[in-house]
């Protein structure tokens, strides 16, 4: 357990100057100590409709060089401004089960502009394990190297690297890819860990079904039965040809 006296917490917005424009706020309403646990409350606010933001939280741990990994809630890509937005921070989980001491959080919240724009991946799509398709986009810089990391929910589970940024590519999902939705593809420059696009949410399928599958077997076995099958159960059997033709 971590003393409430043990942690420092110092929280500062910090906007990149293309950023800063009239009617953004950044309001921290209060940080909760739970056991291990830190909780960061605070208010989003932009009066420029549907804009959203990237949001991430540093610590001293590093002197605030790289954004934590391992904290859930409003935090990362694409978040809506609004209110009680909330992050939580397992101390343990984030800096291993030996960490003691003082820390300090940092909040950083900029305009989320996404480096490329995809011209693909319809919301709740499907695609077919196995089968190869062509994603397209348009954007980034000549010199972006892409990194398509396939994540199921928040768990990744496949990655596709060294893309060029040569505006399409096509993907083939190994057969050994669970069938079922809520997939993604988290699109970043291998270099450039702040830019970073994540697809609508899709469906992989099996490339046959496991009914078309079952079929053949299904059928041969109704044809072995109806051959084997026992003369006193077998209502439309031929007659018995007689043997006596006296």
């Amino acid at each position: 357990m971590i003393h409430p006296r043990e942690l420092v917490i110092i929280i500062l917005l910090v906007c990149l100057a293309s950023t800063c424009v009239n009617g953004q706020d950044l309001t921290i309403k209060r940080v909760e100590l739970e056991n291990e646990n830190v909780f960061l409350l605070y208010d989003l606010q932009d009066t420029t409709q549907g804009r959203r933001y990237t949001i991430n939280l540093y610590s001293s741990r590093d002197n605030f060089i790289t954004p934590l990994q391992k904290i859930t809630g409003d935090i990362g890509l694409e978040i809506i401004p609004g209110s009680n937005r909330k992050i939580r921070v397992n101390i343990k989980e984030e800096f291993g089960q030996e960490f003691e001491g003082k820390l300090a959080f940092e909040l950083r919240a900029r305009v989320y502009i996404p480096f490329i724009r995809l011209e693909s991946f319809k919301e709740n799509q499907q695609y077919k394990r196995g089968k190869p398709y062509e994603i397209r986009w348009s954007g980034g810089r000549p010199q972006n190297v892409l990194n398509f990391d396939l994540y199921k929910g928040d768990q990744r589970v496949n990655t596709f690297s060294g893309i060029p940024n040569g505006g399409k590519y096509t993907i083939l999902f190994p057969m050994d890819t669970r069938p079922g939705s809520d997939y993604h593809f988290r699109i970043s420059d291998s270099k450039n860990k702040d830019e970073v696009v994540n697809t609508n949410d899709f469906r992989i399928s099996r490339k046959i079904p496991l009914l078309m599958k079952a079929l053949p077997a299904v059928a041969v076995g109704g044809v072995m039965y109806f051959l084997f099958q026992p003369k006193e159960d077998c209502e439309e059997c031929l007659p018995d040809f007689p043997t006596n033709f006296d």
